[in-house]
């Protein structure tokens, strides 16, 4: 019968490239080869202290690895280095726990040389075995076959030295920078120096999580604060200790001391396992609603995959997730007890990702509502401490009073503070949501009151029969004078204060949709059938009149409601004043077509007046 065959090299090419997808993890798995390779030696011996040397060799289009580990012999290269898949790393570690001996390793020689014929054309490996009297060079060019010759001892230190001569297309790794931005990213916090061409160490060796004795948290702090701030070009707003006993884990976790608009925060980490870097820019290991955190983790009970870019998804794994998760809702509470100033700050920077994810991620809702702020004229506040603030109604509730178009303060606050009520600007993304959600899981202690939808009897007073007659003319003449304008408004006339206030527009999201939707119609273009269906979604709109309260508190209402026939065109531009006026203490923004109209009508007020003086 016939048998199939097989492509050694192309096997080995095969397994390289699938492993090991980023070209330059050849350079974290001859660190992690090396680091093991000092660590087994360090069993036996205390001394030398270990070090791990890169020489960039231009010349001969090489990298040489170097590490006074604990070197191989003859068994060894042959039951590990020439067998592709086996480990032997892993088999000594676990010869060594057999005896009860504890080994901090984590690599896997064999398959971990693999990754180095992603680049390479010829792996030259030279080695001596700690106490042996015979050194060996085994030489591989990525075939079945390779090259093994017994060297005199002197030839070779204890230790192993790995030269990767790097195939033609690959020079670009013969840069030092970029040889040192990938000891950065994946070997940062080995516990050996690493030289580069007798320089450095060009690594941090040890993280301030590495540091013995930190008592006060306060130097704790300022330490993470500066190393956080320096690995990732980032102020730190906020520093969150990572500290974990199960599973067992050590870190540092941040906020930035930036603006980050939409949900661009960050939400990612670098994943560590054991001092080594698994994962950069991981975006699965924090729970979903922690956009706004970046940071490091080192987790040596995580389990990595095969390929060590990524690990398990097994209990550990998921115990991390929820404990980082509990770790960062503490540290924003306490930062809200203990620093006010800056918890506003971060929640003002990243609105969106903290007020979104807690809308969006009910756990993380319930967790951090309560010490949330929301924008009222009293300053920022959160709910309870608005809640505090509000006097109790008759059913006893206290009202929750919230406008949704954040240019509507100019009215409402001055509204609610003639009431000695507070109001809350809801006009940022998100707030309303939260609002609501905040009073359903209150009913029975809060009422929500949304001032731009609600004729509320605590702010407007209803008129008396009589007075309601006596304005009805008015309210009349004003709706058909904005009806020749083109404004769908309905007037009603109540009495609030301040008495300054003339008038107020009770227009909510709708105004903001039909503003949007007028200025789109005013646009020289629009793309084939969208300008049909802008003007069927606005008179759909039209339907729906906004409300204008007149004040009947306020002197102007109260002459203009005394005219005998207020229809008159004498004082068409004093009843549409009234509708301009509030439109702008709204702060809305106007169309084109409206403030032609306004200033056209502002320009014939202005020559009235103009004359009678």
């Amino acid at each position: 019968m016939p048998k199939m065959r097989t492509s050694f090299q192309g096997l080995v090419r095969l397994l390289a490239h699938s492993l090991y997808p980023e070209p330059d993890v050849f350079i974290r798995e001859l660190l992690q080869n090396a680091h093991d390779s000092i660590q087994l030696r360090r069993i036996e011996q205390s001394e030398p202290a270990g070090e791990i040397h890169i020489v960039v060799d231009e010349r001969n289009r090489a990298l040489i690895f170097t590490d006074n580990g604990v070197g191989m012999d003859r068994r060894d290269i042959e039951d590990f280095l020439s067998v592709i898949g086996s480990t032997g790393t892993g088999s000594r570690a676990r010869e060594l726990a057999a005896r009860a001996v504890a080994v901090a390793t984590i690599g896997q020689f064999g398959i971990g040389l693999l990754s180095a014929f992603v680049v390479a054309e010829r792996i030259e490996v030279q080695t001596r075995k700690a106490g042996a009297t015979q050194s060996w060079r085994w030489v591989n060019q990525g075939d079945e076959e390779y090259q093994l010759e017994a060297l005199p001892a002197a030839a070779q230190p204890p230790g192993t030295q790995v030269t990767v001569t790097l195939a033609a297309n690959q020079t670009a790794f013969l840069d030092s920078r970029l040889i040192r931005q990938a000891v950065r990213r994946y070997a940062d916090f080995l516990p050996f120096p690493i030289r580069l061409n007798g320089f450095g160490p060009i690594n941090a060796v040890n993280a301030p999580w590495h540091e013995p004795g930190w008592s006060d948290p306060a130097m704790r702090a300022a330490a993470l604060t500066t190393f956080l701030s320096q690995r990732y070009a980032d102020s730190p707003l906020l520093t969150i200790p990572v500290d974990l006993a199960h599973p067992r884990a050590l870190g540092g976790l941040f906020v930035a001391a930036r603006y980050a608009p939409g949900a661009q925060a960050g939400g990612t980490l670098d994943v560590f396992q054991a001092r080594m870097c698994i994962r950069s820019n991981d975006r699965e290991l924090l729970p979903e609603w922690a956009r706004f955190v970046r940071g490091v983790v080192d987790c040596p009970e995580l389990q990595p995959t095969a390929a060590r870019d990524n690990v398990l998804r097994d209990t550990a794994y998921h115990t991390l997730r929820e404990a980082l998760g509990a770790a960062i809702v503490a540290a924003l509470l306490d930062l809200a007890a203990r620093d006010r100033p800056r918890f506003l700050q971060l929640c003002d920077w990243h609105h969106d990702a903290i007020k979104g994810m807690a809308a969006q991620h009910p756990e993380f809702g319930a967790a951090v509502l309560d010490c949330l702020p929301f924008e009222t004229h009293q300053g920022q506040l959160n709910l309870p401490d608005y809640l505090a603030r509000q006097p109790t109604a008759d059913n006893g509730k206290r009202p929750l009073y919230f406008f949704t178009h954040a240019a509507d303060a100019n009215q409402f606050y001055a509204l609610c503070q003639a009431r000695a009520v507070l109001a809350i600007n809801a006009g940022r993304l998100f707030d309303e949501a939260l609002l609501r959600r905040y009073a359903g899981q209150h009913p029975e202690t809060v009422e929500l009151k949304p001032l731009d939808q609600l004729d509320d009897p605590a702010l407007y007073e209803r008129l008396t029969l009589e007075e309601e007659a006596a304005y009805q003319r008015l309210a009349r003449a004003l709706d058909r004078a904005l009806g020749s304008m083109d404004a769908r408004v309905r007037t009603q006339v109540r009495r609030f204060q301040p008495a300054t206030l003339s008038a107020v527009l009770i227009a909510g999201q709708r105004v903001t949709a039909f503003d949007e939707m007028e200025r789109a119609l005013e646009k020289p273009f629009l793309l084939d059938g969208l300008a049909e269906l802008a003007g069927e979604v606005r008179d759909r709109l039209r339907q729906h009149p906004l409300t204008l309260f007149l004040n009947a508190a306020h002197p102007l209402v109260q002459r203009l409601g005394a005219l005998a026939d207020p229809d008159d065109p004498r004082y068409r531009l004093l009843l549409t004043g009234l509708y301009h006026g509030a439109l702008l203490n709204a702060q809305h923004r106007l169309t084109p077509a409206a403030a032609r109209r306004f200033h056209a009508d502002l320009q014939a007020l202005l020559s009235a007046h103009v004359e009678l003086i």
